[in-house]
């Protein structure tokens, strides 16, 4: 049998100094208890990982909380995963958080089998039998990545925009066509003729080599993790979008970024941290959540209210409520 490890390392050990709360009071609840995020040994790059990561580290410094980052090896079994979590428990995990389809599932069944803790799921399909003390948020990467060729193309001065995705992205092809969609959707809707081109990159060397030769105003849109984000960086593009930036929390954003995809998970993972602590967690209604865009656990973030004027906020915002539609009809 194939051991299995605990990581206490990775995302969530973030320096504290990044939080986006370095004025919080003393934390309220004195917890020698731990939160985990379960995640796979190769989480996907773009998975809600890292926003459920950050976001524990901010229940850390508001409740004391502990946070720690759970490796599932690869190929990892059903009962090993469980294996994995019993192990956790005993080593006082009482939170445990995930967003990958299957350890999403043992993360339901086991918390609903305890009733002393709780969890919470990101994605993948709503829990079967959900219990009290589980509560699940649907993620829609797609309808961000919609949103947001919607507004590059808004954007774009130039009549062109470029879509940067590195390979093995999480959900990489829903994500192109979503952005493809947008673009579309924004020259119906202001009978505009923006291009777009799509790149596709494994490395930082490899972007630049396909990016050379864009014009510097064309806007960039990627979706991509910090090897093509330096290249990016280091470049003289004047206006790009990107995901997944934490954007008006994060100090190390770039300048020209004007608006990002984003996780709006904050709320939840600390309300159920206090829920926890406070021994109120375990009470109907459930909490389930099955509409991200609905819900506003996924949007585009705009830099400031002066990146678009009103009548371009007005199309977004229409645009918005039609994928909403969509969904529900």
């Amino acid at each position: 049998m194939r051991t299995i490890k605990v990581l206490a390392v990775g995302l969530v050990l973030l320096s504290l100094s990044a939080c986006s709360s370095p004025k919080t009071e003393a934390p309220t609840h004195k917890a020698r208890a731990s939160a985990c995020l379960i995640t796979p040994e190769n989480a996907v790059l773009g998975s809600p990982d890292k926003q459920l990561g950050f976001d524990l580290v901010e229940s850390k410094v508001i409740y004391g909380l502990n946070a720690k980052e759970v490796s599932v090896p690869a190929g990892s079994s059903d009962s090993q995963i469980d294996a994995l979590l019993f192990t956790s428990l005993k080593a006082g995990c009482v939170y445990f958080l995930s967003s990958d389809a299957v350890i999403n599932q043992r993360v339901s069944s086991f918390v609903g089998s305890h009733k002393y803790v709780v969890g919470l799921v990101v994605g993948g399909e709503a829990p079967a039998n959900q219990s009290a003390n589980v509560r699940y948020i649907a993620d829609d990467l797609v309808s961000g990545a919609a949103l947001a060729g919607f507004a590059a193309a808004a954007k774009s001065t130039t009549d062109n925009v470029y879509l940067v995705v590195q390979n093995g992205y999480f959900q990489a092809q829903e994500v192109i066509q979503a952005f493809t969609n947008g673009v579309d959707a924004f020259n119906e809707s202001a009978n505009k003729n923006v291009d777009l081109s799509v790149v596709r990159a494994s490395t930082g060397a490899e972007a630049q080599e396909k990016l050379a030769e864009v014009d510097d105003q064309v806007v960039r849109a990627v979706f991509a993790g910090k090897a093509i984000w330096k290249v990016i960086k280091s470049g003289t593009s004047s206006s790009i979008l990107g995901a997944d930036l934490q954007l008006g929390q994060s100090t190390d954003v770039d300048s020209r970024v004007f608006a990002s995809v984003e996780r709006n998970l904050n709320g939840v993972v600390l309300a159920t941290a206090k829920e926890l602590l406070d021994k109120e967690f375990n009470l109907d209604p459930m909490l389930s959540e099955k509409d991200a865009l609905l819900g506003g656990y996924i949007q585009l973030k705009l830099k400031d209210e002066a990146v678009f004027d009103g009548a371009t906020t007005t199309l977004i915002t229409a645009y918005k409520e039609q994928l909403i539609a969509a969904k529900t009809n």
